[in-house]
């Protein structure tokens, strides 16, 4: 029997709420095991990179029988916490009531940690403080705090702008930290963390999976000191495939051996002696996933949404988990935020929609401080995971394009259906600007669309691998990039659709070349810089250059639908210099065979 779909759960700890999803054990013949998992990931671009791989290794255990409990920290992802707000004390705390939860959840009374490079070394200190820890898996663990520092490319201090007058605190400067940003005395406290020394009960056994390469054995040896059996496995990724079913039948054995309980004589209600306790096992295996059934049948049945209250510039605003998708359709997941309030009109939606592995959080978590802020001005605001994207189940049918086009109508549609919004705006970035693109192509009924740094704006043609090199450059030039481009942004000035693009520096040569964005100021598209920021909007500058500019695009008048006429206008002389310029192709072509 498969395991349950993944339910999402709100753990509140440290004055702050944390996003968490439990993921029910199968029901298992043999053997019991009585064993919770609670997995923790790193910080920054190395929880981004490793959110898939973590979430097949928690889907792997349940469908082995075990619970798993996975939970972001408090400033990343989903959670309530401002990027590099938080101390070592309060991820400590949340990943102890994170342990607490996954054996409400489960109904046992054992516990197993995961950790994913610095989320191992945090995993190791929640581990020694508790009694009920029986496993720690660290997978890529790093040396220490200073390791993990000086491995995500620290670059100077960020720049404030305070008051004049205001004192300026030195320790609070921010500094730039894989793709993040932290305050200096967060990062010297970081760079201070070290392998645990001594523990009140330490963990019976410890499993290191590293690259094959992986240079030295600090986590290792510190373990070792403190008694741990420590067990190493060299896997070049250690989410993956291989290495997931190494670590789920590693955890499976530990589970196995903890069926015998400790120290007990048990005796059965009608005399009879049990020395091997089986009887005794059997029935807590039967309780133990009642409860656990129970517990995910409550989470699932929940009459009320469970909402994450949060203050956004003194403006209440509430966000939640929701799944979208009808019977036969692959569930989609996203965030759903609005102002937490009564009589506020919810009439307009913005959507925005994830790319790659960045997920809803969208480019170093640009998405969750702006679409906050943009429920506290009473808009609701959706970030989606595109199928097989973060938490959305995939979807086999069709192109990627194709389906990421169906993905967001069904987001839209049900926006509309479920908070009866008349305006839709769709925001993406990279490849999920190329989607929301296609989507407003393929007819989606949406007022404006917002693409920043797209791969492409057009369907590439696909010429026949018969035709001459000749003949392939007329075509592409004839179909391709221009004439195309043309054509559907006539087909959606046609139905009163905006396009708006915002490029960051750089990006205006790398999209389609100065002519052609003249051709498309002409068909009525928005163009705006972000400069200075990059194209990974890394830094607190960058981002809050995005989110000026795409304020500023939905507060003003720009992006009135263009004129039929003018978009067919511009199609008219896109095609004719295509073609003129297709000619002299050919004829160079001609020359050369000459």
């Amino acid at each position: 029997m498969p395991a349950p779909a993944p339910q999402p759960v709100l753990i509140e700890a440290a004055g702050h709420t944390c996003l968490a999803w439990w993921h029910a054990p199968a029901a298992v013949a043999a053997p019991f095991l009585p064993l919770a998992i609670v997995v923790a990931s790193s910080w920054g671009s190395e929880d981004l990179a490793a959110y898939d791989g973590q979430r097949a290794l928690a889907v792997a255990l349940a469908h082995a029988g075990l619970g798993v409990l996975r939970f972001e920290w408090p400033d990343t992802g989903d959670s309530s916490a401002p990027t590099g707000s938080t101390t070592i004390a309060d991820a400590l705390a949340v990943f102890d009531a994170a342990a607490e939860r996954a054996l409400a959840l489960s109904g046992q009374e054992r516990l197993a940690f995961v950790g994913w490079r610095l989320g191992a070394l945090l995993a190791a200190h929640a581990a020694v403080a508790r009694v009920d820890v029986d496993a720690l898996v660290a997978l890529r663990p790093v040396a220490g705090g200073r390791a993990f520092v000086r491995g995500q490319g620290m670059v100077g201090a960020g720049r404030l702008s305070p008051r004049p007058g205001a004192l300026l605190d030195p320790a609070a400067l921010p500094v730039s930290l894989g793709g993040f940003v932290l305050p200096v005395r967060e990062l010297e406290a970081l760079s201070a963390l070290r392998w645990p020394a001594a523990a009140t009960t330490p963990v019976l056994e410890a499993l290191l999976v590293q690259p094959t390469a992986a240079a030295g054995h600090t986590a290792a040896d510190a373990l070792a000191r403190m008694g741990v059996r420590v067990c190493e496995q060299a896997h070049a990724d250690p989410c993956g495939e291989t290495a997931i079913g190494e670590i789920v039948r590693w955890l499976r054995e530990r589970a196995a051996d903890a069926t015998v309980l400790r120290g007990v004589s048990v005796i059965e209600d009608f005399g009879e002696a049990d020395p091997s306790n089986t009887r005794t096992n059997a029935a807590l295996a039967d309780a133990r996933l009642d409860a656990a059934t129970a517990a995910v049948l409550s989470l699932a049945r929940a009459d009320a949404p469970v909402w994450m209250r949060l203050l956004e510039q003194g403006v209440p605003v509430r966000e939640r988990v929701v799944r979208i998708g009808d019977a036969g359709d692959a569930a989609l997941v996203g965030v759903l935020g609005e102002p937490d309030r009564s009589g506020v009109e919810r009439r307009h939606a913005i959507v925005l929609v994830s790319s790659g592995r960045e997920r809803r959080v969208g480019p170093h978590r640009a998405w969750v401080p702006w679409a906050r802020r943009r429920a506290a001005l009473g808009e609701v605001v959706l970030r989606l995971d595109l199928a097989g994207c973060g938490d959305s189940a995939p979807d086999a049918r069709g192109d990627d394009e194709a389906q990421a086009s169906r993905d967001i109508a069904r987001a839209v549609d049900w926006l509309r259906r479920e908070h009866g919004v008349d305006s839709c705006t769709l925001i993406g970035a990279g490849a999920g600007a190329t989607c929301a693109w296609r989507a407003a192509l393929d007819g989606l009924a949406v007022e404006r669309v917002i693409a920043i740094d797209p791969t492409r704006l057009h369907r590439a043609p696909r010429p026949s691998a018969r035709s001459s090199r000749a003949l392939r450059a007329c075509a592409g030039l004839l179909r391709g990039r221009r004439d195309a481009l043309a054509t559907e942004l006539a087909q959606t000035a046609a139905r009163g659709v905006v396009l708006n693009l915002l490029l960051s520096e750089g990006r205006e040569r790398a999209l389609a070349g100065r002519r052609a964005l003249r051709r498309l100021c002409r068909g009525g598209v928005t163009i705006r810089p972000v400069a200075p920021a990059r194209p990974d909007f890394t830094g607190v500058t960058d981002q809050a250059t995005l989110h000026a500019g795409l304020d500023a695009l939905l507060a003003s008048g720009d992006g009135a639908a263009p004129r039929v006429d003018q978009a067919n206008r511009v199609l008219s002389e896109t095609r004719a210099s295509c073609a003129a310029e297709a000619l002299r192709v050919i004829a160079r072509s001609s020359r050369r065979a000459a």
